[in-house]
């Protein structure tokens, strides 16, 4: 359906257009160098726009990692980025995020995930990636994951999932999605 984002989430590899045109990205904008972490999806409108999640390097007196969504649109007569949105903001003093993106999850994190996720019904949520934790009560673990709803016909969506094995939380954000910007979604606890 046009409009709709239609989520194919790879860490190896994205269209060429669009690998040519990130490649070309960290030289047109200065002061930050991206590196992709996984292509995320497209949708169709006005031309194709394409999602790619990457880790975004401030060059600055105090380097500084986030973690950025890029949108590209792709139309017939090139390929041009639409938006760059911070997703996870990194470089924090004491108790502050911590940027470390890893497509092979480390034990630790899977376990936290593993435990808050047991029992957990209605949709099934796969990490493929951990952007940063964080320590506050226990360890925040943040990773990029796709969610799909167990329902009749399921559309996967890409999320932004943190979860604390200590205090068994989980907070869901859906960059891609208007509605859950600016850090609404939801949490729950149990």
């Amino acid at each position: 359906m046009v409009g709709t984002w239609e989520i194919n989430v790879t860490t190896s590899g994205m269209p060429q257009k669009i690998a040519t045109a990130f490649g070309e990205l960290s030289e047109t904008i200065l002061g930050a160098q991206y590196t992709p972490i996984a292509y995320i999806g497209s949708q169709v409108v006005n031309g194709t726009n394409h999602a790619v999640l990457a880790e975004q390097l401030v060059v600055t007196g105090k380097d500084t990692k986030n973690v950025v969504l890029v949108i590209f649109n792709e139309k017939p007569e090139g390929v041009s980025v639409v938006n760059i949105e911070r997703i996870v903001e990194g470089g924090m003093p004491m108790g502050g995020t911590q940027v470390d993106v890893q497509t092979d999850i480390p034990e630790e994190a899977k376990n936290a995930f593993a435990e808050v996720f047991e029992g957990f019904v209605g949709s099934k949520v796969e990490p493929f990636a951990l952007l940063a934790t964080q320590v506050t009560k226990g360890t925040n673990y943040i990773f990029a994951a796709t969610v799909t709803p167990v329902t009749k016909e399921p559309k996967t969506k890409f999320a932004i999932v943190t979860v604390n094995a200590l205090e068994k939380s989980v907070t869901f954000s859906d960059p891609l999605h208007a509605e859950l910007k600016n850090g609404l979604g939801y949490a729950f606890n149990w």
